[in-house]
């Protein structure tokens, strides 16, 4: 009797003793703070009863999550207040916000289908398009992913089609249409090549003519198209019509070649030099003029 009586001691000893451990170990060592934490879950779980979803999941969020006794019972009414949130707010063509909380109820299909219809709602906005396929990717939804990059690879298409029509006009100046059709094939995955091969024919056309806007626009074409060695090419041809200009007196034309040729250098000095040129000839007019208005005032007896 007295050996069962010890035993049963030790028993509630070791049981009191673990529970304490346990207890010190939480983190949530007050049972005040737990307290207060489930009366929080309470209220939270009242307002979504009420239909106040919004509400709910900020009282929900307001409780501490490491005092809650059930944590489970926690995440499921903040996911189901966020969810309910995302609904309303896509009942009024609020996608960006209703993706947004239908992702912090971690609802995937529903925030996928809040990013294609983003892109339904702005199909030329190059961004919203970017963030769906990043969206997807996470996802590794291959179907989506490859949809959008269909999409993406149909705005290369569009803006090598006005690339064409830009490049037909008195500007020949395309270069911006170009550029959004390589931001586009970024996202496609596709299409890169035809755009340098563009680049390089416009380039090609460009360098046959000898206007120093032509020349200008030639070397960005061909560094839109990867093409060093004719962008070489270009600058040799600036370099031997700026030495002609230069030699018939033309200083302010040849300085604009030498600096379509890369030679910033001695573009700067054929500048200085015809300015300081200009400048002597127009004190030289001046003292001519300034001795025939004398030689006049003289002749009528001023």
């Amino acid at each position: 009797m007295k050996t069962a009586r010890i035993l049963s001691l030790v028993i509630a000893g070791v049981v009191y003793l673990c529970s304490s451990a346990a207890w010190a170990d939480s983190l949530c060592p007050e049972k005040s703070k737990q307290a207060a934490a489930d009366a929080q879950v309470k209220r939270a779980e009242g307002l979504e009863r009420a239909g106040k979803a919004r509400e709910a999941y900020g009282a929900a969020e307001q409780a501490d999550g490491d005092c809650v006794t059930d944590y489970k019972r926690h995440d499921a009414l903040k996911k189901r207040a966020a969810r309910a949130v995302g609904a309303e707010e896509e009942k009024k063509s609020r996608f960006k916000e209703a993706f947004d909380w239908y992702e912090r109820a971690q609802s995937t299909a529903d925030a996928g289908r809040m990013q294609r219809k983003l892109v339904e709602t702005t199909p030329d906005d190059i961004n919203t398009v970017s963030h769906a396929i990043d969206f997807f990717v996470r996802q590794q939804d291959s179907v989506q992913e490859k949809a959008l990059r269909a999409h993406a690879l149909n705005h290369v298409d569009k803006a090598l089609a006005e690339e064409e029509k830009q490049f037909a006009s008195v500007t020949k100046d395309s270069l911006e249409e170009l550029g959004r059709a390589r931001d586009w094939s970024s996202h496609a995955k596709a299409g890169e090549d035809r755009i340098r091969a563009r680049a390089a024919k416009r380039g090609d056309a460009l360098a046959l003519e000898e206007g120093r806007k032509s020349l200008s626009l030639a070397l960005k074409y061909y560094n839109a198209a990867g093409q060093p060695d004719k962008e070489k090419k270009v600058r040799e041809k600036a370099l031997a019509l700026a030495k002609r200009y230069e030699s018939k007196g033309e200083g302010e034309i040849a300085a604009e070649y030498y600096a379509i040729a890369g030679d910033s250098g001695k573009a700067a000095a054929v500048q200085k030099q015809t300015e300081a040129r200009d400048q002597k000839a127009e004190e030289s007019r001046k003292k001519t003029f300034k001795k025939e208005q004398g030689d006049l005032e003289k002749a009528l007896g001023f």
